[in-house]
């Protein structure tokens, strides 16, 4: 690691597509900062990045007690800059009629509705119409413009996850930063090699401007023949949020906040309703949960919501139709909490696709995967992965690492053997983590150095 005395580094994390970046290299960042003198800017190319993280979510705090400042694209597409997460978030919130007028031109123009013409027109129309107002309300604020295009100069490498780079949003970053040193991490954890992004027809031109650190050393392949990135550039690291310091720092911060949670619950992943995970079945699948989990078993639940569900809309009517608003408080409810700090609570998590789980095995927590595929063109095809019934899964279950059920009778199944079987249910998904994520301590360590090294290499 550097020391105090060495020139400050500049870095930027460019949080595309959103908090999971952040959430992936914040170890490495608080190791960086415990060890010398650096400055990190976070940078959010997308104004819905900043508002979908509730500012009274654990990750949203400790995020906001490691960056040093926060450039923005506001809704009128300039960039602004901004002290704290806080003040940004506080300053660019639309107006009501913004949020409204966006539904409808989204409607208009790339909804069922743009298949007319002069629809679509409207739709382009009131999107200027929008704009202006908005301009209008950025100009009225407190808020700081800033030319981003000034950072190349003074930045020595960009934090970022290179599997989004090419993100339409992302376009205008990827042209003024070129020439600049890219350390990446993919910003959710899963089983990528068996994912249609990892395994592309045709290679890519390779590229000498990135580091790529791998959760795994299955993703290599993919790493090198669909994003470009050269062997000697690709450090095999294992997951850095798994180190076990990093947990106890979260456990240690978050344990005794205020929010008051069950003693002990299950732990739902939560999930917006979806194409694979529509209304009607997330909806039906939370009512099997509660009868499974509450009605059944006398347990309570405890849900952590996704930052892109809608709690006073779709997403909210769904959960409190399925579980019973009367029942808020009793046998359920919602917690910003850490997943570490839920986890370590829970007795098991439930999901309906998510990363989280495999957060969960680091703590010792099985999960139970639950959505039914089956009869959903887009995913019940050729190309889907398969299960060893032949029923069309996402990744997790296609890699054991979750238990999956696509029924109520298969989810009832399951979480008999957690409650009854607890430790050999665990460790049977707990054997494939380990062969696919190894190593398991030190990953944050082994970044941060990493990146000081290289770091230190470019000046010369």
């Amino acid at each position: 690691m550097h020391k105090k005395s060495e020139p400050e580094k500049h870095m930027l994390l460019w949080c595309s597509p959103g908090f999971g970046v952040i959430d992936i290299w914040l170890p490495i960042i608080k190791k960086l900062k415990e060890g010398g003198n650096i400055k990190i800017d976070f940078v959010f190319p997308e104004p819905s990045s900043l508002l979908l993280e509730d500012k009274d979510s654990d990750l949203f705090n400790l995020a906001e007690q490691f960056v040093d400042r926060v450039i923005y694209r506001g809704y009128s597409g300039r960039w602004f800059i901004a002290a704290t997460l806080v003040e940004a978030k506080d300053e660019i919130k639309p107006s009501s009629f913004y949020e409204k007028m966006s539904i409808i031109v989204s409607r208009l123009i790339t909804g069922k509705a743009s298949r007319y013409f002069i629809l679509k027109i409207i739709g382009k129309g009131l999107s200027i119409v929008s704009r202006y107002f908005i301009y209008s309300k950025e100009n009225r604020g407190q808020q700081f413009l800033y030319d981003i295009r000034t950072l190349k100069d003074d930045i020595n490498g960009i934090f970022c996850d290179i599997t989004v780079e090419n993100k339409f949003v992302n376009d205008n970053l990827r042209k003024d930063f070129i020439g600049i040193h890219k350390f990446s991490m993919v910003h959710g954890l899963g089983a990528l090699w068996v994912e249609p992004g990892f395994n592309c027809k045709y290679p890519v031109t390779e590229r000498s401007d990135v580091t790529v650190y791998s959760a795994s050393n299955l993703e290599v392949d993919g790493y090198k023949k669909c994003f470009g990135i050269l062997e000697n550039k690709i450090v095999h690291v294992g997951i850095p949020r798994h180190d076990s310091d990093w947990i106890e720092f979260i456990y240690n911060q978050f344990n005794n906040t205020k929010e008051k949670i069950f003693d002990s619950f299950v732990f739902i992943i939560g999930r917006p309703a979806s194409p694979f995970n529509t209304i009607e079945r997330k909806k039906k699948a939370l009512k099997d949960i509660y009868d499974i989990i509450c009605v059944k078993h006398k347990l309570k639940l405890v849900v952590k919501t996704h930052p892109k569900e809608s709690l006073c809309g779709v997403d909210g009517n769904i959960y409190r139709d399925a579980l019973g608003l009367e029942n808020y408080g009793k046998t359920w409810m919602y917690s910003n909490a850490h997943p570490f700090i839920l986890g370590k609570k829970a007795f098991f998590s439930i999901s309906f696709y998510s990363g989280v789980v495999i957060d969960m095995l680091a703590i010792g927590k099985p999960s139970i995967e639950y959505i039914n595929l089956e009869g959903l063109d887009s995913y019940d095809n050729s190309n889907s992965l398969r299960d060893a019934n032949g029923e069309p899964v996402f990744q997790y279950r296609y890699t054991n690492l979750v238990l999956g059920a696509s029924n109520k009778l298969e989810l009832s199944g399951h979480v008999e053997s957690i409650l009854n079987q607890r430790e050999v249910t665990f460790l049977s998904l707990f054997s494939r983590y380990k062969k696919y994520f190894e190593p398991f301590e030190g990953s944050s360590g082994m970044i941060a150095n990493d990146v000081v090294s290289n770091l230190r290499k470019m000046e010369k």
